[in-house]
């Protein structure tokens, strides 16, 4: 027993969340051992059975959690929504307000103000997204006029990404 509570292993198992499940499990054995040693029967099962359902919710939240880091997958999915972002460059500041639907199509509008003086564009097209990294991607903009616009995005979280190569971030605009 003395070897399974010296600092290294309790480290070591603190490391992984499989790891933190076992070291429940073994504290808690050792809990009820001290615990209810006399205890009747009746009290042993009892307790016995809330701590198997609390440590088997623990441990069913433990392998099921999806992004430890907080970084959401790169997916069409996560891409899909209302994202705003604005930009400064020398005189020139300019914005944007994106859906970005599902289908692979997009809605929007851009501003741009050039010296005092700018306007608003309506703007819509297709859209595609290609995973580079687990927490970078590629977003590939069609206009139906027939521009063209691309930008590598390091996701941030799940409602911020920065453009690398222009140096701005997109936030997610709830509904």
């Amino acid at each position: 027993m003395e070897n399974l509570l010296n600092a290294e292993v309790i480290k070591a198992a603190a490391s992984s969340t499989l790891g933190i499940l076992c070291l429940m499990c073994l504290i808690l054995g050792i809990v009820v051992l001290a615990l209810f040693r006399n205890a009747p029967v009746s009290a042993k099962i009892f307790v016995f059975v809330l701590l198997i359902l609390g440590a088997g919710g623990f441990g069913y939240t433990v392998i099921k959690q999806k992004s430890p880091t907080g970084i959401p997958e790169i997916t069409r999915q996560f891409i899909a929504g209302r994202w705003h972002n604005e930009q400064k460059i020398g005189d020139l500041e300019a914005g944007s307000v994106m859906t970005y639907f599902e289908d692979g199509t997009f809605l929007g509008s851009q501003e741009s103000f050039f010296k005092g003086k700018g306007g608003r564009t309506q703007v819509k097209g297709k859209w595609d997204v290609t995973k580079l990294a687990e927490d970078k991607c590629r977003i590939k903009l069609n206009f139906d006029d027939g521009k063209q616009w691309q930008g590598i995005f390091k996701i941030l979280d799940h409602d911020r990404a920065h453009n690398i190569d222009e140096n701005y971030d997109s936030v997610r605009i709830s509904k």
